[in-house]
């Protein structure tokens, strides 16, 4: 019965930590649900570096500039890119 009673508080503590997790990127998608990287085709460190600048840090959005810089130039010493896939999507307002 104890059991069944924390698994039952638990439950609502999972749902508010995931819905957490969700707020926590700039915009407000989770790295898992964004598919740019894999839309541009790139492989391997390429790939996982995009990851880190576009979808896990959402660098085009709130660009920190330690790690953001770093992604950066370690995807350009890779690709020879300086820009990133995530920064060509965005639009600009006009």
């Amino acid at each position: 019965m104890k059991s069944f009673l924390a698994m039952l508080l638990a439950l609502p503590l999972a749902a508010l930590l995931a819905a957490s997790a969700r707020a926590q990127t700039a915009d407000g998608s989770p790295p898992a649900e964004e598919t740019i990287c894999e839309d541009a085709g790139l492989l391997g460190a390429a790939y996982g570096l995009c990851v880190a600048f576009c979808e896990a840090n959402d660098c085009d959005l709130t660009p920190d500039a330690t790690a953001c810089e770093r992604l950066r130039a370690n995807y350009a010493k890779i690709t020879g890119e300086e820009t990133l896939p995530c920064e060509g999507s965005v639009e600009q307002p006009q």
